[in-house]
């Protein structure tokens, strides 16, 4: 399914309904450049022949920029902080921002700007940067690199499949980020403290893509000789208990939280580290990827 917010519209009066329907002026001034530079790669694409679409493309360009001029123009810069993907290349950067002084801003900026993905791995859905920083990031790239877009394919490549390790490293950051008084002006202040970083054993394993909470529970139970059919339902018991607020002990994984999702709570169990925040909080273990993760054990 296409999604308005992302795609090139290909008449007029699509172009002017899908900017209509961002919010925030400065989130519609996003898209049109974008659709500028969707439009200018296509008219690119026609340049070797003659097409009827040409006087069209070129209408909606200037149709764009105007709209652009008309809302203010562009922003200085289009990203505010770096954007990256992964724990290694965070880390490169990370000396940098804290020597700024901004450092909590920017885990800021690349945790909230992560939303959950389509895409499934063992059952469980990933992560992804949203919609908006993927333009801010394709706008930074051009004006950087001019045509050369290769550099922005991999790490778009990246942004729409980011790893559980990378969205937990940040999550931790922003827990272990402390306030203290400045000595000068007896005001709260925030400040960096990224270094100490503990995990219990379990956790470790989780990151590491050693084993999932629902492979691990899977492993022991069916090791005891309990069917599958009761191994999912003992699950589906454990998650109601826990409701998200209550940490339990899962068979052959430790201590965690547990919740079914509202929408399906038969074929869907939600579970995290920490307690539940939000109705949709936390990673997903569907009914087809316990089955099968049963069958490979």
């Amino acid at each position: 399914m296409k999604n308005r917010k992302t795609y090139i519209p290909i008449t007029l009066a699509e172009l002017t309904n899908v900017t209509q329907s961002f919010s925030t002026s400065l989130e519609q001034i996003e898209y049109l450049a974008v659709t500028i530079l969707g439009l200018q790669k296509k008219l690119k694409q026609n340049k070797t022949n003659e097409n009827d679409d040409n006087e069209l493309i070129l209408e909606m360009i200037k149709f764009a920029e105007n709209e652009i001029k008309n809302l203010g123009g562009r922003p200085v810069t289009w990203l505010k902080y770096p954007l990256v993907t992964n724990v290694h290349d965070y880390n490169e950067l990370k000396g940098r921002l804290k020597d700024d002084g901004k450092l909590l801003e920017w885990v800021k900026f690349l945790y909230n700007n992560i939303e959950r993905s389509d895409q499934e791995h063992d059952g469980i859905l990933g992560w992804r940067f949203n919609d908006r920083v993927l333009r801010q990031a394709e706008l930074d790239s051009t004006e950087k690199d001019g045509d050369d877009d290769e550099g922005f394919s991999q790490l778009l490549w990246e942004a729409l499949d980011l790893s559980d390790d990378f969205v937990d490293h940040l999550k931790r950051q922003l827990e272990t980020a402390s306030f203290p008084v400045h000595k000068s002006t007896s005001e709260a202040v925030p400040i960096n403290r990224f270094e100490n970083e503990t995990f219990d054993s379990s956790e470790k394993e989780t990151i590491s893509g050693k084993h999932k909470p629902h492979t691990a529970y899977v492993a022991l139970e069916k090791k005891d000789g309990t069917k599958r059919g009761d191994a999912w339902s003992k699950l589906k018991r454990l998650a109601s208990e826990s409701k998200g607020e209550k940490q339990i002990e899962l068979s052959g994984f430790g201590k965690i939280y547990l919740k079914r999702d509202r929408e399906k709570p038969e074929d869907l169990i939600r579970y995290k580290h920490t307690k539940f925040e939000k109705p949709d909080d936390g990673y997903l273990i569907n009914k087809g990827a316990f089955n099968r993760s049963w069958d490979k054990a």
